[in-house]
């Protein structure tokens, strides 16, 4: 992408990292005329901070500030910037409204164990005994993620959750179906958000360890449609979903937890509509693509400039930063993998 500014030329925007065999055509692009922008939706390997401390890049861009603080101690954090990733709230808007369910539980996240579903099927047996017309929806294939996993019967799930699951994918589909779960695979984004109309409870990342969400563009869109959000207490989440005004985060690695959550808001349709009627306008600074475009401009005229992102101080972590603790901790890495900066 070219973001052209009067007076300059070009800056040069890279969605997400370039593989490594790619970079020295890619470093060829930033000039004296050029300016050279990475914008990092997912974690991104330490060698990017190296070359942002080197002005082999001039600016990465983070989706969150929980994404952003996780580079605080290494050098080239005054340039990191922060820019949420949007969502496309026209189409959601576009979606044909189905018929609210007040038992439909909608998994809004990629059916695997990094997004926490081995929680939500450990805490599902519970939710179905407080609610017995509870019905759990799951959207999307683990080869979403990886086209070359290994799924088991359902075509959809990793073998290995499966085979942990058996009580219900043992004998899919009719297995799963006593369980009160519907595995729809991959659809079409329109009725993904009619979904999220529909249903009561939208489930997201709900994994305590491992990966993280650095922005959870499903939460940004549940919040949107009016639809309570249940997930982690962790990564960006907190900062995302607004706990007990548009959703409910639990904070410690429990299904036990997540189970009482998830039953709270399937019982208490009060709580559901106050949430509910809270998630448009506090999801609107996340996802709405005019406001984030001033952001992206702002990011652009401090590429040329030089100036710091802007960014709330934390002076213990910024004064392990200058006393040299995230270039050790990289140097350290470095020689414990027996890699080359």
């Amino acid at each position: 992408m070219l973001v052209r500014e009067p007076g300059h030329p070009k800056v040069v925007v890279l969605n997400n990292p370039p593989h490594s065999d790619r970079w020295s055509s890619v470093a060829g692009l930033r000039e004296r005329s050029t300016r050279l922008v990475m914008w990092a939706g997912n974690p991104f390997p330490d060698v990017w901070m190296r070359r942002l401390a080197s002005n082999a890049v001039d600016r990465i861009v983070c989706v969150s500030h929980a994404h952003r603080e996780e580079y605080r101690l290494y050098p080239g954090f005054e340039r990191t910037e922060m820019i949420y990733s949007g969502a496309d709230f026209d189409l959601m808007e576009a979606a044909p409204s189905a018929i609210p369910s007040e038992s439909l539980v909608l998994f809004a996240s990629i059916p695997r164990r990094s997004k926490g579903l081995h929680n939500l099927l450990q805490a599902w047996p519970t939710v179905r005994k407080a609610v017995p017309c509870a019905r759990l929806r799951v959207t999307g294939s683990a080869r979403m993620h990886d086209p070359a996993v290994a799924v088991g019967r359902t075509g959809l799930i990793d073998a290995d959750l499966e085979a942990e699951f058996s009580e219900f994918f043992g004998d899919h589909p009719s297995s799963t179906e006593h369980a009160g779960i519907q595995l729809t695979g991959p659809r079409p984004v329109g009725e993904v958000f009619s979904d999220l109309k529909a249903a009561a409870v939208a489930v997201v990342n709900c994994n305590w360890r491992g990966s993280f969400e650095t922005y959870c563009r499903s939460a940004v869109e549940a919040q949107f449609v009016g639809t309570p959000v249940v997930g982690a207490a962790r990564g960006s989440l907190p900062e995302v979903i607004a706990h007990d005004k548009t959703g409910l985060l639990v904070d410690r690695e429990d299904p036990r937890a997540l189970a009482a959550v998830i039953v709270t808001l399937l019982t208490d349709p009060t709580l559901r509509k106050r949430l509910g009627s809270a998630g448009r306008a506090w999801a609107q600074p996340f996802g709405d693509l005019d406001l984030l475009a001033g952001d992206w401009r702002g990011v652009a005229q401090r590429a040329w400039s030089g100036e710091p992102a802007p960014s709330p101080a934390h002076p213990l972590r910024d004064a392990l930063r200058r006393a040299g603790y995230g270039r050790g901790r990289l140097w350290l890495r470095d020689h414990v993998r027996g890699t080359t900066p």
